[in-house]
């Protein structure tokens, strides 16, 4: 049975955030394929929304999007409009959670992660702040897009583990010291 317990989810919303935020300005400008960069905001609008209520998604969506913009140097507001729409279309979908149905949420997360890639390629290719079509699409866009779904199967990993029902960061019936094996039962 899954309880939904409204005080966890804003605890662990906020303490996600708090992470990925440090980690968008500390480790992600650092780590890349081609000229791609994961965006965490995206990944936490995710999280966050995906099983979440339809009137929170879209500030939380706008929230993560103006700290990318700020965070970045593109343009300020149009990662905070992608990711309105964006955190009301996961709050909408009724799936559920992101670290009870990892599968799930991965194909409509990584559509939308395109989607949400090549547009904010296409606004810097026609605003002359990339050079092409093909460095913003195939060597920015695409390669952020794969990073952004390996990030979400990592903190959807962390999630499951962390949101077990034994409460321990070990989840299931072992808790934190391992398996026991009991006689008798």
């Amino acid at each position: 049975m899954i309880v939904n317990d409204a005080a966890k989810g804003r605890r662990t919303s906020a303490v996600l955030a708090v992470v990925l935020g440090l980690l968008q300005l500390s480790v992600i400008p650092n780590v890349g394929i081609l000229g791609g960069r994961a965006n965490l905001a995206l990944v936490f609008v995710a999280c966050a929304c995906l099983g979440g209520d339809a009137q929170k998604g879209p500030a939380i969506g706008f929230v993560a999007g103006l700290f990318y913009d700020l965070a970045g140097s593109g343009p300020i507001g149009l990662m905070a409009l992608l990711l309105t729409l964006v955190g009301y279309v996961f709050a909408a979908s009724g799936r559920s959670r992101v670290a009870d149905d990892f599968g799930g949420s991965l194909v409509l997360f990584a559509p939308i992660a395109a989607a949400v890639g090549v547009v904010y390629a296409l606004v810097l290719l026609v605003l002359g702040i990339s050079p092409s079509f093909v460095d913003a699409v195939f060597l920015r866009a695409v390669p952020g897009a794969v990073l952004d779904c390996v990030a979400l199967s990592i903190v959807a990993a962390v999630l499951s583990r962390t949101s077990a029902n034994s409460g321990g960061l070990g989840g299931g019936a072992h808790g934190r010291r391992g398996y026991t094996l009991r006689r008798g039962l």
